[in-house]
């Protein structure tokens, strides 16, 4: 009785080792895309984990040995499996969520684009952060497709003169004025007047991008845009306190 048991018990241990060799691969499938940059290496540690679990639990299972290590390794797949899970989940949701803004810019930064050193996002955000809005994109394999990021909140003149600081120093950028449109035009539909306070300097996919509390009269705003093959930058409104990044 104590023989089948055991070889019950084994059998048990046995499946769910397959099933988490299983859920490692098929993760690092579905989610290789999205988050290349974190999901491709746990992915390379993840299956020569898996693959040591299957052979010291079959020497466990005969002889009786590396009880531990087969624990430790199926410990070490679950963890590396729930990460490459967790990665691609963090860039979709938590768009208001402040505390989560380092994850999510590590998931950006590390995840799409691997170890990019051109990041131009805060490390973190400052004491004083209202409505925040933070939208990360990962990669898709689409036709025309390319990884977005918007961070846009409010904060104060000082920290605002940081980040001009900053991008006085990065290579490649331009800073502009904010012009605005010629507000001349009258004939037009209510859904088009509020582009009418898209400085011209602005991309308008990234001014589309602004939530109803983010829209102000930008006409003293400066405007950095940083010359690469997509475009990346940030507006800087002192009059308001508003900062905006795209990326």
């Amino acid at each position: 009785m104590k023989d089948s048991a055991k070889e019950k018990n084994g059998d048990i241990w046995n499946s769910i080792n397959v099933l988490i060799a299983f859920l490692t691969i098929l993760g690092g499938m579905m989610f290789l895309m999205y988050t290349s940059g974190i999901t491709s290496v746990l992915f390379d540690i993840g299956l020569p984990v898996n693959i040591a679990l299957v052979l010291f639990y079959k020497i466990f299972k005969k002889y009786g040995r590396f009880r531990k290590t087969v624990i430790l390794l199926r410990i070490t797949a679950i963890i590396i499996f729930v990460l490459g899970i967790l990665a691609p989940i963090t860039l979709m949701n938590f768009k208001y969520t402040k505390l989560m803004y380092p994850l999510k810019r590590f998931c950006y930064n590390y995840g799409v684009y691997g170890r990019n050193k051109n990041d131009i996002l805060p490390e973190s955000m400052p004491k004083k952060c209202n409505d925040y809005l933070f939208i990360t994109q990962g990669s898709v394999p689409a036709q025309d497709y390319h990884t977005d990021a918007y961070l846009i909140f409010h904060t104060d003149k000082n920290t605002l003169r940081k980040y001009e600081e900053h991008f006085n120093s990065v290579d490649n950028a331009e800073r502009h004025t904010a012009h605005m449109p010629n507000q001349e035009e009258k004939q037009i539909s209510d859904e088009h007047k509020i582009l009418l306070k898209c400085p011209e300097e602005l991309p308008r996919y990234v001014f589309q991008r602004l939530e109803p509390e983010h829209i102000h009269d930008f006409k003293n705003a400066v405007i950095y845009t940083v010359h690469s093959y997509y475009g990346k930058g940030c507006m800087l409104d002192y009059d308001s306190g508003l900062a905006v990044f795209w990326y």
